[in-house]
């Protein structure tokens, strides 16, 4: 199951309304995984509330996918295998927050989202670092609904999870 996040080129992004209180956690995970599993990050009982999570926790569940990609695509092109665009997209984005230090639980969609309206104050002589500034950002908005969705963690989950087949398969 190879879930393809592509991201759109226009500047339009999507915008979802998150309500803390009544938000539901998602990507809550029951089922067994193999013993030996680097993607442990994924599989939470508990589920996860993006809607107000811990920077550093989103950090991590970023980095885990991040690592899951990277394995995918070693295992089917080799070493030498480039990026393909979501795995670009999530470099992105875990650059853009490398540095982010935040004390406490925020609406991890509705940090970009913001970031997406401060790009918007940035119109001035310049209009095409604005342009370029506000696409890049929107993109990254947009990537970040996606892991953030039900359906999309859940995707994950099952790209997850069928590594992890593969890999006992030929262990």
């Amino acid at each position: 199951m190879d879930m393809n996040f592509k991201t759109p080129q226009s500047n339009t992004f999507l915008y979802k309304v998150s309500d803390t209180s009544t938000a539901k956690p998602i990507g809550i995970f029951t089922a067994q995984t193999p013993s030996v599993n680097p993607y442990k990050a994924l599989f939470n009982p508990k589920g996860y509330n993006f809607f107000n999570m811990p920077m550093s926790e989103f950090k991590n569940i970023l980095n885990v996918i991040i690592q899951l990609e990277g394995d995918i695509s070693i295992s089917k092109w080799g070493e030498g295998a480039r990026p393909d665009e979501f795995s670009y997209q999530l470099n992105r984005i875990s650059n853009a927050i490398a540095t982010t230090q935040f004390n406490g639980r925020i609406d991890i969609s509705g940090y970009f989202l913001k970031r997406v309206e401060e790009a918007k104050d940035m119109i001035g002589e310049d209009c095409i670092s604005f342009i370029q500034v506000h696409n890049n950002i929107s993109q990254l908005y947009n990537t970040v609904l996606q892991l953030t969705s039900e359906e999309g963690f859940r995707a994950i989950q099952n790209k997850a999870l069928a590594h992890l087949k593969n890999q006992q398969a030929f262990a």
